[in-house]
Parts: structure tokens; C-alpha cells; sequence
């Protein structure tokens, strides 16, 4: 049950990414980067307090990043038909 918490708050987390990064569409890159390394270390930091381990906290966070990605990229492509 801590793995799906953990997982639900990093994919909210995500989102919420997802939008900031849609309404600073002219930032520069670096500042994109930086709002992403923030992003991430909010995840991990938030499913870290769940889940106590180091080793199991990193690989939900890669995992539900691969999934926001794959989830984006599949929503973006769609969107291209509509």
C-alpha cells in the first residue's frame, strides 16, 4: 500500500510539473533543467518520508517518471489527431 501512495503523490508531483513547465514555455533551457532537478528531489524527498528506504524510494521515483513520460509523450501524440 506504501508503494501505490508513494506512486500517486510522485504522479501529482509530475503534473504539476507538466504545467508549470507548460506556462514557462519561454524560459530558457537551464531554467527548465533546474525547475526539474527540484521536481525530482521533491518526489524523492516525498516518497522517501513513505517508504524509508533509500534503495526502493529511488527506483518508484524512476519508475513513476517513466511512467509521466511515457504518459506525456502518448497524450502529446494524440493530441495531434484532435
Amino acid at each position: 500500500m506504501k508503494f501505490y501512495v508513494a506512486f500517486t503523490i510522485q504522479m501529482i508531483l509530475w503534473s504539476v510539473f507538466y504545467v508549470a513547465e507548460w506556462l514557462s514555455v519561454k524560459d530558457h533551457i537551464e531554467y527548465k533543467w533546474i525547475m526539474f532537478v527540484l521536481f525530482f528531489y521533491l518526489a524523492f524527498i516525498a516518497a522517501r518520508k513513505i517508504i524509508q528506504s533509500r534503495r526502493l524510494t529511488l527506483f518508484i521515483t524512476s519508475f513513476s517518471l517513466s511512467c509521466f513520460f511515457a504518459f506525456k509523450f502518448l497524450f502529446e501524440y494524440l493530441m495531434e489527431f484532435f
